[in-house]
């Protein structure tokens, strides 16, 4: 008898772990189900993110332009870490800044760890200080936004369309959200999904 009460507890230890492994499987499916719903939410966010920098990016550019007296070409540079990692004049990494934005005087940028990228990165302006693609295509709206944001659409898993006829270079996210730049006018328009 004592025996059989061995493994009928035996058998309710097994039991208790099924169940156990039952009710994990589902919380984790219940996890990633929620997780697969708002993955398309992130890259309309992601998307939304690189309109606010492909605006300031133009600004920045077109005021190059003007303060440079209107070239055809300007080179534009990018470092591959952020550039504001600041040094103290002892060397210890910190971020030394005064209230209103300033660097302190005993701080400085440090772009020892940084590599500068897009040494060769040649922009061609519109007549209005707009950047252009190179060749009117979807490749040449792809480089177009590697040159500008320093970022490769493909990173992204967006699908670039060259509109021929309004000349505007239209970016798509997976989830069809949509950031449409005009080549002539530099206007950057930004449609979010919705569902």
């Amino acid at each position: 008898m004592l025996s059989q009460q061995k493994a009928d507890d035996d058998l309710l230890s097994v039991y208790g772990k099924i169940v156990a492994i039952i009710v994990l499987l589902i919380v984790l499916l219940i996890l990633g189900a929620r997780y697969i719903n708002t993955a398309p939410n992130l890259t309309s966010q992601s998307l939304a993110f690189e309109h606010n920098r492909l605006l300031n990016v133009l600004a920045m550019v077109r005021s190059q332009w003007l303060t440079t007296g209107r070239p055809d070409k300007m080179l534009l540079s990018w470092y591959d870490v952020a550039p504001n990692v600041l040094t103290n004049t002892k060397g210890n990494a910190g971020t030394e800044s005064s209230k209103n934005g300033q660097l302190s005087a005993s701080a400085q940028l440090d772009y020892t760890e940084a590599d500068l990228i897009g040494t060769n990165n040649w922009v061609t302006l519109s007549p209005n200080g707009w950047p252009i693609v190179d060749t009117y295509d979807d490749q040449g709206c792809k480089q177009l936004w590697q040159q500008l944001l320093a970022t490769s659409a493909t990173e992204l898993s967006l699908t670039v369309v060259y509109q021929k006829t309004e000349k505007v270079c239209r970016y798509v996210s997976p989830n069809q959200s949509s950031l449409s730049y005009q080549l002539q006018s530099g206007r950057v328009i930004f449609l979010s999904a919705e569902k």
